[in-house]
């Protein structure tokens, strides 16, 4: 006999087993804030350099933090509370959230296509059109205080059809994401250690997100009970904001790893290059250096010793004496006449 998911008894049970999932959804947020609290400490501290994509990343990591404790309270309640104040929060941070998280992707993948016009407009246009889509849910989402279970019931969700758009819409605006990530990425050079680590990330990031959205959509499409609609809800929110957030990291702890290698030019120097070119293009602007000097990139030779530097106001003069040394037969150097090279 099939199970009716009407049952009010149905429903008790699924919102207690709601609860204890958010619980558990809840954990895994603080965790991930916790284990990751020194990168935030060293941005607010000033320890890394200012870029504006931080403000997402914070937004992002708040509205993951106020949606889940809010419904955590929400369906954990002892004692009445303000249920359709509570739910109205989490539906809000969970919007701006998902949102937030399709930002930061769009961001990087902008700064992977040199900030093409194309790009640029193609991708802010899906990104208005998930805000659109999100915006339609609010009005829907009612809940009201249960006295006998003690708890904020859940009386309606938004409609099949538009929880189904959102879930299908991002799950589509993440795809072409990665597609456009993987087909610029993999026209570079292929030993690149930034193409690597994007796409790395990249394929992760939509792994998991994916994943997540579909969970939630196929419960969407099922239309169970009002409870059942959104168990997932807050699941697909925690784990697009801890992948995207990862994946915001990695960019910039990668460039600082990167650029304290001391292997030589033509290593260490060009992938830490990369990475602060992606990491400056995420600001929404280019990163220019303004140091001048074109002396000889490396060690000295030993027999190039540097006499002085002077400096003008728009570049350095390294000027430096080259001393020819012939070793005879004998082990005993000759000196030939030295001349003078100025390395500019």
């Amino acid at each position: 006999m099939a199970q009716n998911w009407m049952d009010p008894q149905v429903i008790a049970r699924t919102t207690r087993i709601y609860g204890a999932f958010v619980l558990v959804l809840s954990g895994l947020a603080a965790w991930d804030v916790l284990s990751t609290l020194f990168f935030d400490i060293s941005i607010i501290r000033g320890k890394r350099p200012w870029r504006w994509p931080m403000v997402l990343y914070f937004i992002a990591r708040v509205c993951m933090l106020l949606h889940i404790f809010a419904m955590a309270v929400n369906l954990n309640a002892i004692s009445e509370i303000p249920c359709q104040e509570v739910t109205w929060i989490s539906k809000v941070s969970d919007a701006i959230g998902t949102c937030v998280t399709s930002l930061i992707l769009v961001l990087r993948t902008r700064a992977v296509w040199h900030r093409d016009i194309k790009v640029t407009a193609g991708l802010f246009a899906l990104f208005c059109g998930q805000i659109v889509v999100w915006c339609q849910t609010f009005r829907f989402s009612k809940s009201a205080w249960n006295a006998q279970r003690n708890v904020c019931a859940v009386i309606s969700t938004a409609p099949r059809s538009i929880l189904v758009t959102v879930f299908a819409y991002t799950m589509a605006f993440d795809l072409v994401i990665l597609l456009l990530c993987t087909y610029r990425l993999s026209a570079g050079p292929r030993n690149s250690g930034l193409a690597k680590l994007l796409l790395r990330d990249g394929i992760g990031y939509f792994c998991a997100v994916f994943g997540a959205n579909l969970i939630q959509m196929i419960f969407a499409v099922l239309q169970l009970n009002p409870v059942m609609n959104i168990m997932c809800l807050p699941f697909a929110l925690v784990v697009s904001v801890v992948a995207s957030t990862t994946v915001f990291r990695n960019v910039f702890t990668s460039y600082d790893a990167f650029s304290k290698d001391s292997s030589g030019p033509t290593s260490g120097s060009k992938v830490s290059e990369g990475i602060a070119g992606l990491s400056a293009g995420m600001s929404g602007r280019p990163r220019f250096n303004l140091s001048h000097n074109h002396s000889t990139v490396g060690p000295t030779s030993s027999n190039d010793i540097p006499l002085g530097e002077y400096k003008s106001q728009h570049e350095t003069i390294t000027v430096t004496k080259v001393v020819d040394i012939d070793v005879d037969h004998g082990g005993h150097p000759k000196y030939a006449p030295p001349e003078k090279s100025m390395g500019l």
